[in-house]
């Protein structure tokens, strides 16, 4: 090997590496900071896959439970993981998305560290550490970090991926055989927890094409791994909710540009044009890279085969999601990481050739940081829509564990509430969230608590108090607010936005209901003066703990005077 190749891959890493590495660090611990909110009971499909598991809980999984398929995937190294957090927090969402968030640290840190190879100053080191970490952890792609079930399957089939490209690059640039062996065990992994990991074997087969040294194993790993997608696709079942395939070329082309436009816009009228001029860039510079001799062609290779993976991994969701909701589907959340491989990709790829001019270098890192401003302003309405589903995970949490059967509430959990009612026994014989006995502060249904009567600065009320589709329980809606503080009485930690309970009294002082805070309330915030809208709580009343109608109740809840009762007298309802 060239010594001026060794010496631009070694000398100048360590602090190279150490400013890249910020940006990475610092996206890393704000994704934990926004994605513990998502704490409480899992989400969508995890219910349905849920089953599978149900025998694994108490030992270790068996090949059959790890290969029943959620739709038609398999995802076998993403069901080890959730069964992993079943056993560190009871299954709860929030371990689900620290896994998700460690997993993007580590290809953040992974593609940050190779970038940084081309920087010839700490501000560029740190400049293209913060943009590859933005991508990796894209705004866009909201849905994977907050249902975290999505976000181990989807990214963990990334992170096998990247560090798959990551062996064969360091392998033939240290003539190290063994690495090529790690490289392809790393691709099948990748292919067991997504299908989307399916293209692995096939993106280090590219990777390998790309230099003569490693030109026919790179043929032969891309002929064994599009025989194995192939394979998988002949035995695969679709679903019988699900469209049939799309083999449409002029959708699967149009599907295509608008996924990969998806990773920096969120319009299929943007999307398409900017798919189009990043796959010709790709195309332009891969030309280049195979055609033009020199000594960074194995560092070039490892990021087209980061390209080419997104690329066909775009054009698998074209033939499997095309005939559901046609181009559009294509700039869905829980595709964003892919897209947001290929950009990076394609700004390494372009950077091997450029990066000796400093002006080409500057410009290029500028246009890198451009597209991540389009990504973060294009991508925060959805991490603000992630989060206000997010708040009400911890109420859902709470009013499931008592039971609590109302449709309303599904809107955090899942958009089908029969497939979590379909496991609810299960999920209670093996206490796994909402069941393993989460302490939200509460009383417990049927407990006599003592009321402080001392005089407080309280105020609030219940508005309401509405029946629902379960004869049992009454939905009840209030606000409370402290005259003397900004701060909402329940508001028990803000930066975590976690809220304290809320409990209802029948006349003899016995808990007949639980609630949280945390609800926004735009009109209290606005009759009290104040900026923040938190005020509000939310709650259920069990019917058959009150006597015939007419019911009356009361709030209570927890200060530093204990127990205190909100000032305004008992509410009745007839039902």
């Amino acid at each position: 090997m060239p010594a001026t190749v060794r010496t631009l891959s070694i000398s100048r890493s360590t602090s190279a590496f150490a400013i890249a590495s910020v940006g990475p660090i610092a996206l890393f611990l704000i994704a934990l900071i926004l994605t513990v909110q998502a704490r409480g009971v899992p989400d969508n499909d995890y219910w349905t896959i849920f089953t599978s598991m149900a025998g694994s809980l108490d030992g270790l999984p068996t090949l059959s439970d790890l290969y029943v398929r959620g739709n038609e995937h398999i995802i076998a190294g993403a069901k080890l993981f959730y069964l992993l957090n079943f056993h560190l927090t009871g299954g709860d969402n929030v371990g689900l998305s620290v896994i998700v968030v460690a997993f993007s640290l580590v290809i953040a840190l992974t593609l940050s560290c190779a970038f940084s190879l081309f920087a010839r100053s700490r501000l560029e080191a740190l400049v293209i550490g913060i943009a590859v970490s933005l991508f990796v952890f894209s705004p866009l792609a909201a849905h994977n970090f907050f249902l975290g079930m999505s976000g181990i399957a989807w990214i963990g089939a990334n992170l096998f991926t990247v560090l798959a490209a990551l062996a064969f690059w360091r392998s033939a640039e240290e003539d190290r055989p063994m690495g090529y062996v790690v490289a392809i065990v790393l691709a099948a992994i990748a292919s067991q927890f997504y299908s989307t990991g399916l293209t692995a074997l096939c993106a280090i087969g590219i990777q390998g094409f790309c230099a003569d040294k490693t030109r026919r194993l790179g043929i032969l790993l891309f002929a064994v791994g599009l025989a194995y997608v192939i394979l998988i696709a002949v035995f695969q079942k679709v679903p019988e909710y699900h469209a049939a395939r799309n083999f449409d070329p002029t959708e699967i082309a149009l599907f295509c540009l608008t996924f990969i436009g998806g990773g920096i816009v969120t319009t299929e009228a943007n999307a398409i044009p900017l798919g189009a001029i990043g796959i010709g860039a790709a195309v332009l510079i891969v030309g280049f890279c195979l055609f033009r001799p020199g000594e960074s062609r194995y560092r070039a290779a490892f990021w087209i085969a980061i390209m080419a993976y997104a690329v066909m991994s775009s054009g698998l969701a074209a033939i499997g999601r095309g005939n559901m909701g046609g181009d559009q589907a294509a700039l869905s959340s829980r595709y964003a990481t892919l897209p947001a491989l290929f950009w990076i990709g394609l700004f390494g790829a372009a950077a091997c050739l450029i990066w000796r001019v400093d002006f080409n270098r500057r410009l290029s890192i500028a246009i890198f940081a451009l597209a991540v401003a389009l990504l973060v302003m294009n991508g925060t309405p959805r991490v603000m829509d992630a989060l206000a589903r997010a708040e009400g995970k911890d109420f859902a949490t709470l009013e499931l564990s008592l039971g609590v059967k109302d449709p309303d509430l599904m809107q955090y959990v899942t958009s089908t509430g029969f497939q979590y009612y379909a496991v609810e026994d299960d999920l209670r014989k093996a206490k796994h969230v909402p069941f393993n006995g989460r302490d939200f502060g509460c009383p417990a249904l049927g407990a006599q608590v003592a009321v402080s009567d001392k005089p407080v600065s309280l105020t609030g009320y219940i508005d309401i108090v509405s029946q629902t589709q379960d004869p049992r329980w009454a939905r009840v809606f209030g606000w409370a607010a402290d005259q003397l503080g900004e701060h909402p009485p329940l508001l028990n930690n803000g930066l975590l936005s976690t809220y304290r309970c809320i409990a209802f009294l029948d006349g003899n002082g016995t808990v007949v209901g639980l609630g949280l805070g945390g609800f926004h309330r735009a009109d209290v915030a606005k009759a009290l003066g104040r900026t923040r809208d938190d005020y509000g709580w939310s709650g259920y009343i069990d019917l058959q703990r009150l006597n015939s109608a007419p019911r009356r109740i009361y709030a209570v809840l927890l200060t530093s005077s204990g127990w205190t009762r909100l000032p305004e007298p008992e509410i009745g309802f007839q039902f």
